[in-house]
């Protein structure tokens, strides 16, 4: 039997961490333009070769100049040191590029006193090695100016990027996650970047997560780490696995306990994706940081029941489903009902969703959304009961968060309205690009901090993405603008369900017919190329998926009538699990 490829995580399109980060940690060959790489324990260069182009020739054209510009940035390890002979001495100087722009193809350079390049299928990832999408098409024209510099063409000015063929990043970089924390400090929030493989994974990682959350996420997270610092360019690495992380800067003063736990905790879990590391130390503006033990060294990737878990390790991994109208819960193969007032008597609820730590429900009917616990308690009144919060038609399944928020949206007939119930009271969130629009199904991640939704429209379904801003006490007060996550199906496009397979990677369900249907994973950053997804075929009627965003127990599942079709097996033959007269299936969140 075969299974899928092990995590959530796909290989894409990436970032480059800074120049001065990728010309330093690039290691220059000795002899030859190829040679064998030697890496330390632990750490994988992708080709396991050295690539490095040749610098340009005397009495080259113009147009052979720019040519080999672009070939030497695709040098590995990646670097930039042998790009830069094809410029003149002040544009190497000036050229620091802090962006990436990757493309399918490129026309060939053309022209003598400005050479022309136009790049094909290209996309963009900014300064802080995040996903942007496409290059605007103004920006698709590359215009190099040329001068004689000593009787030789070079290039006078060029745009601040590295650019290079997709092929080349898909074989030089990798998909990570820098962590901040959401604005109360209480859960760490992760942000995808893509960073290069090998040697150099820790300090582009350690330079994306210094650089911060940047202004498009005030109020969604935040970092605990001074501002002003930057880090030393390459991070060094011990064979006994310790990481020496130095961050220069203002001194900023005695940091309190809190301060440098957090600290700590963002460092943990970044490093914590670099198998070569299992520990690290930290010196900020000279000063080497200490815990509240004394400890001057501390371990990475120990996630562990970390109450900082994005996934919430610690939410129940119980199965919930309907059965003859009540809530049942336990083995999906035995699930007993609930005993609190949701498994006492039917509600009349449809799609519902328990809180993570199995503590209360949200249900909705055609005309309500009702909020109860999940077991029985006893007031002063007698048992506590469900509690409408909400009346109307259009709502939708409802989603739980770590802070125990409770989100719903509701189709109205002027659009969608998205809210949140917290603390006995309901308000409404303004969301751009969600709010007033057709939603069909929508997600809450655990963290708080994204909203996925999938808009209905008149011939296709779109999937977008908005990060939800807070204030300091955890109100939620409205969302970006939503920006969409591309996707594409082999025969349909509509989307019949959603789920979170990690804090940053959802599954999506598309029925291709009555009796065939595909799940593929995504990224929410919307990085995922078409090409690179390999859905999963599912044989049968596929109404809905039952997905939890942290890996373990909770198997991903397409549900199918009276059953449920494992999504960790990729071939004809499936695990399958009977669930007889079992609905609404779902995990807690």
């Amino acid at each position: 039997m075969s299974t899928r490829p092990p995590g959530p995580r796909l290989r894409l399109v990436a970032a480059l961490a800074g120049a001065a980060l990728v010309a330093a940690c690039a290691q220059v060959p000795r002899q030859g333009p190829v040679v064998a790489v030697h890496v330390r324990a632990g750490a994988t260069t992708p080709q396991g070769l050295y690539n490095n182009p040749r610098g340009p020739q005397a009495g080259d054209k113009p147009s052979e100049i720019v040519s080999g510009f672009l070939v030497a940035m695709t040098a590995t390890p990646v670097q930039i040191r042998k790009a830069r002979e094809f410029l003149t001495p002040e544009a190497q100087t000036r050229w620091q590029p802090q962006r990436v722009l990757t493309y399918n193809r490129r026309s060939a350079p053309r022209g003598m006193h400005h050479v022309v390049v136009r790049l094909h299928g290209a996309d963009q990832v900014g300064t802080r090695a995040q996903w942007q999408g496409a290059v605007p098409r103004v920006d698709r024209r590359l215009d190099f100016p040329m001068v004689k510099e000593n009787g030789e063409w070079r290039i006078a000015q060029l745009p601040d990027a590295l650019i290079v063929p997709r092929t080349f990043y898909e074989q030089q970089y990798q998909e990570a996650e820098i962590y901040f924390f959401d604005p109360s400090g209480r859960i760490l929030v992760p942000e995808p970047v893509h960073v290069p493989e090998g040697e150099q994974l820790a300090s582009a990682l350690v330079h994306a997560l210094v650089q911060g959350p940047g202004r498009s996420l005030t109020g969604v997270d935040r970092s605990f780490l001074p501002a002003g610092l930057s880090p030393v360019v390459s991070v060094p690495v011990t064979k006994g696995g310790i990481a020496d992380v130095t961050l220069n800067g203002p001194d900023p003063g005695p940091l309190s306990r809190p301060t440098v736990r957090q600290i700590l905790a963002q460092l943990a879990w970044t490093l914590g994706q670099d198998a070569s590391i299992t520990s690290f130390r930290l010196t900020i503006a000279g000063h080497q940081i200490v815990n509240a033990a004394g400890a001057q060294s501390f371990r990475s990737g120990s996630r562990e029941a970390d109450r900082r878990d994005p996934a919430v390790s610690s939410a129940t991994s119980q199965y919930y489903a309907l059965k003859a109208g009540l809530l049942v819960s336990g083995q999906v193969t035995n699930p007993t009902p609930v005993d609190g007032p949701f498994g006492s008597e039917p509600q009349g609820i449809g799609a519902f969703a328990v809180s993570l730590h199995n503590h209360r429900v949200a249900g909705v009917t055609p005309t309500r959304l009702l909020v109860g616990p999940v077991n029985a308690v006893e007031t002063s009144h007698g048992p506590m009961g469900a509690k409408t919060v909400l009346e109307g038609s259009g709502l939708l399944r409802p989603a739980w968060d770590f802070a125990g928020r409770l989100w719903e949206i509701q189709n109205t007939p002027t659009g969608a309205r998205v809210m949140t119930y917290s603390g006995g009271h309901l308000h409404h969130v303004p969301v751009p690009g969600v709010t007033h629009q057709d939603v069909r199904r929508f997600l809450v991640s655990r963290d708080g901090s994204r909203l996925v939704a999938v808009l209905h429209g008149p011939r296709v379904d779109r999937i977008v993405v908005s990060r939800l801003r807070y204030d300091a006490d955890g109100v939620a007060l409205r969302g970006t603008r939503a920006r969409r996550i591309p996707w594409v199906s082999s025969g349909t496009e509509r989307v019949q369900d959603i789920g979170w397979t990690s804090p940053t990677t959802i599954e999506v369900l598309d029925r291709l017919s009555r009796s065939q249907a595909e799940a593929r994973i995504l990224n929410v950053d919307g990085s995922t190329a078409a090409g690179e997804t390999h859905p999963s075929s599912i044989s049968g009627r596929a109404i809905g998926l039952v997905t939890s965003p942290r890996s373990g127990p909770e198997t991903p599942y397409a549900v199918l009538p009276g059953r449920l079709y494992s999504l960790d097996t990729v071939d004809t033959s499936p695990v399958t699990i009977d669930t007889p007269g079992l609905h609404h299936i779902t995990y807690a969140g």
